[in-house]
């Protein structure tokens, strides 16, 4: 019995270390993806932002974001880009359209074109950052046309997590992809701002 002993803990410790090897990842959300990153506001997704400026004006902060504009959004950036008069003063709307990718590999190529609206408030000391309106169309090289889909019923807490509160593997490489581009832009304008 002695000699069996060894012979079932090996047994044992190689089995949990197996099992370990071949257990499911686990869905660990990063903070910036969780529940409660992605605001609603009149049933409507919208990020916003207030980016500091000190020391500049709002004429100087508007100039400064119609300079980003310009060289942020051309081709191969973006798909298109439009701008829109705005009645707020000091305001620049843009509906921008590009593309987010999801794997990128030698014969793979899997991505989606998003679409938004960007607005764009200068004031004296800061800008205020709105990115609304955002709609998907996912494989759009679709001989059927592929799927077009709107962010409230997509990128929410609602539709991208189960009921076990784990991000959903299709909806939530949209909702992680979304959060980086808002990031991503708001990073660019806060740099061309802040620029010496």
């Amino acid at each position: 019995m002695r000699r069996l002993l060894p012979i079932i803990a090996l047994l044992l410790i190689c089995s949990t270390a197996s099992a370990q090897l071949f257990k499911k990842k686990d869905r660990i959300v990063e903070p910036k993806y969780q529940a409660g990153t992605v605001e609603v506001k009149n049933g409507k997704v919208a990020f916003e932002e207030k980016i500091a400026a000190e020391g500049l004006t709002a004429a100087e902060i508007e100039k400064r974001i119609n300079n980003w504009i310009d060289s942020r959004y051309v081709e191969p950036t973006v798909i298109s880009v439009k701008r829109y008069e705005s009645e707020l003063p000091a305001t620049t709307i843009i509906k921008g359209e590009e593309y987010i990718v999801f794997k990128k590999k030698f014969f793979v190529l899997s991505r989606a074109r998003i679409y938004y609206y960007l607005t764009l408030t200068a004031e004296d000391g800061f800008c205020n950052f709105n990115m609304s309106r955002i709609t998907y169309w996912y494989d759009d090289e679709d001989e059927k046309g592929g799927i077009k889909m709107k962010a409230e019923e997509w990128i929410t807490d609602e539709y991208a997590f189960n009921k076990k509160g784990e991000m959903k593997r299709f909806e939530g490489k949209f909702r992680r992809k979304t959060i980086e581009l808002k990031e991503m832009l708001a990073g660019e304008l806060k740099e061309a701002l802040n620029k010496k």
